[in-house]
């Protein structure tokens, strides 16, 4: 079994009760990365990537330095088309990583960085919209929050780990493409920890509402939803879903 390495625990090994203390932190994501990996992306286009990018002329100077390896004199925007937008997404973010962990941009770029958070998108590609990457912008906001943590407690151990294959199991029973996986996956993902994975599972096949789900749960767990839907909302710059009901 894949270990995708995302929650938090003092324990390299996690027992599914302990993941109702998880609590995810602010962390101030990349304006640019974000707002792509929010977006719709058409693989074969590289105008609106660089219309988003182009604002930020220092950020085109670490890309230009990062991608030299690949740029054989066509230019990043070239080089971006010929590697194709999720292969620049992917080298793209695992800068930031870099950064996060050494305190500055590399020279290059890195994909074992972002290895993990490729596996968690690939697990839920089928249930993702195409062109979609919500589900690597929370892998990657995770692999983020988890750098975060260990530098404040000191403890390179501590993880952020969420139960993927049991989310995975529980979100195919619903059959259905969404165009936020992301915050699915947070929902499920708290209304398991919360009422546990075999009462969830009953609930979603039994048709019961999402609001019935919730509803279910004890104030404790709700507030830490809401405390974790906040955060994750903040990191992520985005707040529709606290204004609408639809993901």
């Amino acid at each position: 079994m894949v270990k995708y390495p995302w929650a938090l625990t003092t324990e390299n090994k996690l027992n599914w009760s302990a993941m109702k203390k998880l609590i995810f932190p602010h962390v101030i994501l990349p304006k640019e990365l974000t707002q792509l990996l929010k977006s719709p992306i058409n693989s074969n286009s590289s105008g609106p990537i660089f219309e988003i990018l182009k604002e930020n002329r220092g950020l085109l100077e670490v890309l230009d330095i990062a991608f030299k390896e690949f740029n054989e004199g066509r230019g990043l925007e070239k080089t971006m088309v010929a590697l194709g937008w999720a292969n620049f997404r992917d080298r793209f973010a695992s800068l930031y990583i870099y950064k996060a962990i050494h305190g500055k941009f590399p020279l290059k770029t890195d994909m074992g960085l972002v290895k993990d958070i490729q596996l968690l998108e690939n697990k839920f590609s089928e249930m993702s919209v195409s062109g979609n990457s919500r589900a690597f912008l929370l892998g990657f906001y995770l692999k983020l929050a988890q750098i975060k943590t260990q530098e404040l407690e000191k403890n390179k151990f501590l993880e952020y780990q969420l139960p993927v294959d049991l989310l995975y199991s529980i979100l195919k029973i619903t059959s259905t493409r969404a165009e936020k996986i992301d915050w699915i996956i947070l929902m499920v993902y708290h209304f398991s920890a919360a009422l546990g994975d075999k009462t969830l599972t009953n609930s979603i096949v039994n048709e019961k509402s999402f609001d019935e789900i919730y509803d279910r749960m004890d104030e404790t767990d709700k507030r830490l939803m809401h405390d974790n839907f906040l955060s994750y909302g903040m990191s992520i710059n985005e707040s529709e879903i606290f204004l609408y009901e639809k993901i």
